[in-house]
């Protein structure tokens, strides 16, 4: 068994892509010299593995964004516990103007019990190990749910928030899941029905949220989430967002 991942993919605006369709070149290099070139180094692990073994021997795994209790990257902590500290706080919470974009969660449980019932049956085959896509606004909306939210959300359109240097997808500085479209459009579209039909079952994504809030709020209070806006950050930038508009000029 080899978990690869979703980023294998060529086209990364083609959005539904199940496994059968073109990969990035393989890497050459023994080694990864950045980040860019995480998907290629998976290709190339997996051609090593089915030629070591055979396809009918190799079952590859290729997850999209994995999520749940213990998430280090905090891209599937921030939002739900952005709104669980703004409930409490009664402050607003800004987020992208991007309804449309696509996410697709996988909670690490339920991956975790499809690969060892998979190895237990011996199943061989390569497999998109994803969950439900589903368009931003509503995650956002569960997150809100769950975090007990029901003040102010502020939208700021992307372009906006790209000039004021905010990232999309993870890291310091960002609005997590947000993606940039079209260049990214298919991140969170992938088919997962071939593994769906071979076991994988995925829980509801409010009970991950809820869980992940959870486990997040365990977490020492001084430690900062690795992904998302700082409270300071954010504030800074909803003053700048209700000045840009004051002076906006009439239409």
């Amino acid at each position: 068994m080899f978990f690869s991942t979703v980023s294998v993919y060529a086209d990364s605006q083609a959005c539904g892509k199940n496994e059968t369709a073109e990969l990035l070149p393989a890497l050459q290099a023994p080694t990864m010299a950045s980040a860019q070139d995480y998907g290629a180094a998976k290709v190339a692990c997996e051609a090593w593995v089915n030629a070591a073994f055979g396809p009918e021997n190799s079952l590859i795994l290729r997850p999209g964004l994995i999520g749940g209790p213990g998430d280090h990257t905090g891209r599937t902590s921030y939002w739900v516990h952005r709104f669980h500290q703004a409930a409490a706080s009664g402050r607003p919470v800004l987020v992208p103007n991007a309804p449309q974009v696509a996410t697709q969660v996988i909670d690490v449980r339920d991956l975790a019990a499809f690969a060892l019932a998979a190895a237990q049956r011996g199943l061989a085959g390569t497999y998109n190990a994803v969950g439900l896509s589903l368009p931003l606004s509503e995650h956002l909306s569960l997150a809100r749910q769950v975090g007990g939210h029901q003040g102010l959300v502020c939208h700021a359109e992307p372009a906006w928030l790209q000039a004021q240097q905010v990232a999309c997808w993870a890291g310091p500085r960002s609005l997590p899941l947000w993606v940039p479209v079209p260049e990214a459009a298919a991140m969170g579209t992938h088919d997962g029905r071939a593994a769906w039909r071979a076991g994988l079952a995925c829980r509801p994504l409010a009970d991950t949220l809820g869980d992940t809030l959870q486990w997040q709020l365990q977490q020492p209070a001084t430690q900062a989430l690795p992904a998302g806006l700082t409270e300071t950050e954010e504030a800074e930038l909803l003053a700048r967002l209700q000045q840009d508009l004051t002076h906006q000029p009439e239409s």
